[in-house]
């Protein structure tokens, strides 16, 4: 039976729980989970582990945080005698060494399109980049980065309300029946991968810091996609009289002005290169999310003709 089958779970952050759970939760033999290893937190006096962590041991599967994938935590990984390997926001590379050894090899459960955005970002590169569509993807894992063929995929829609937040909670919860539908047929030899097309490939880069500051003189459809794109992390910010604000959620206007000009500050709308935006949501510096209508009553400096560029 396909359910007797020996799987291995890779996976990290709350996202990728949600298909472990479902696999767990539908009879298949879980003999291992692999997750990254423990943080530091709190200024280095707590140790925190991965929410798949905490989870496995809550199940009391066995559970392992190697900080390398080398040749002597191979050996390990061996001795768990897997038959198949599931990954799912793991964030290592996995060696070829390793993905030689099930006999069914790794498959990889990738929030996107394949072959569009491969890499680290993909659903806040494709909201940023005003994509209407996106999906998951169940590949095979071969040596190159989300290259692999491909054994199944759902598409799913993008509209002007979605952000990296719902997005990814959609991604996480839509997966698992994708990934319980897909294992059951490849494990039965009822799918044939199918290569990707290279030609039609982009690439979702890992999100640098300084993305993340709003410059005003980009356009305003620009700015509010990545308002989006980067809820609720990382996180648009703009800097103001020698203080940090978050920009949790906006909408565009179009009222024109010099870029970074605050043109209504009861509505906290301020002007970009083309058009405005509305501030809809925002955070201080060292405190709790406000709807900018609070926000101002306590923050009297956002004067309707003050410019935040200094």
């Amino acid at each position: 039976m396909n359910k007797k089958k020996r799987i291995i779970f890779f996976g990290t952050p709350e996202f990728s729980l949600a298909p472990l759970k479902t696999l767990y939760l539908g009879g298949y033999q879980i003999v291992g989970i692999y997750t990254q290893e423990p943080k530091k937190k709190s200024r280095g006096l707590k140790i925190k582990k991965t929410p798949v962590h905490e989870w496995a041991e809550s199940q009391l599967l066995p559970v392992f945080y190697p900080d390398k994938l080398n040749s002597k935590n191979l050996k390990l990984f061996k001795e768990l005698r897997p038959d198949i390997a599931i990954l799912f926001a793991y964030g290592k590379i996995i060696p070829q060494s390793w993905l030689d050894i099930p006999l069914f090899g790794f498959i990889n459960i990738h929030a996107s399109l394949l072959p569009k955005w491969r890499g680290a970002a993909p659903i806040q590169r494709a909201i940023e980049n005003n994509d209407k569509k996106t999906g998951i993807t169940i590949m095979k894992m071969n040596d190159k980065l989300d290259e692999g063929p491909i054994l199944n995929s759902k598409e799913l829609k993008i509209n002007s309300l979605t952000n990296g937040k719902n997005l990814t909670e959609l991604i996480s919860q839509d997966s698992c029946s994708v990934l319980f539908n897909t294992l059951d047929n490849y494990l039965k030899g009822n799918l044939i991968p199918l290569e990707q097309d290279s030609s039609n490939s982009s690439y979702a880069h890992k999100i640098d810091k300084n993305e993340c500051e709003i410059n005003w003189h980009e356009d305003s459809l620009t700015i509010e996609r990545k308002i989006r794109a980067f809820y609720p992390r990382p996180t648009m910010w703009f800097r103001f009289q020698g203080k940090r604000f978050k920009v949790l959620s906006a909408h565009t206007l179009d009222i024109n002005g010099d870029p970074g000009l605050i043109l209504d500050s009861k509505k906290l709308t301020i002007a970009c290169g083309k058009g405005s935006i509305c501030i809809n949501e925002i955070q201080a510096e060292g405190k709790n999310p406000m709807k900018s209508e609070a926000f101002i009553l306590g923050n009297n400096n956002f004067l309707s003709g003050t410019n935040l560029i200094a």
